[in-house]
């Protein structure tokens, strides 16, 4: 009932408000960097991986750019845990609201 579709709105402001938080926190993690050599590569094949995703609406292919996403997040895992655990957070959040 209406009580229910309260609720689930409600979760879905929660995780957009955690999804936003995390997003702010990685890009100012992201600026602290001052080495970004290695960095770009990591950084590009993330976006390659979103943007496939994005593309994707079919959902066909989700689960092999869900895996590309994985591999690319465990590349920040040595050289930048921090920002590694933002990914990883966004990624559950993601998953959280259906994305």
């Amino acid at each position: 009932g209406a009580g229910t579709r309260f609720c689930d709105k409600l979760q879905r402001l929660i995780m957009r408000e955690k999804l936003q938080n995390d997003i702010d926190l990685l890009i100012a993690e992201l600026a602290k960097i001052e080495n970004t050599e290695g960095l770009e590569e990591h950084i590009q094949s993330l976006d390659a991986a979103i943007d496939r995703l994005q593309k994707d609406a079919d959902l066909e292919h989700s689960e092999e750019i869900s895996e590309q996403l994985n591999q690319v997040v465990t590349n920040f895992e040595i050289d930048h845990p921090i920002i590694h655990g933002l990914l990883r957070s966004v990624m559950k959040t993601l998953g959280d609201i259906g994305i």
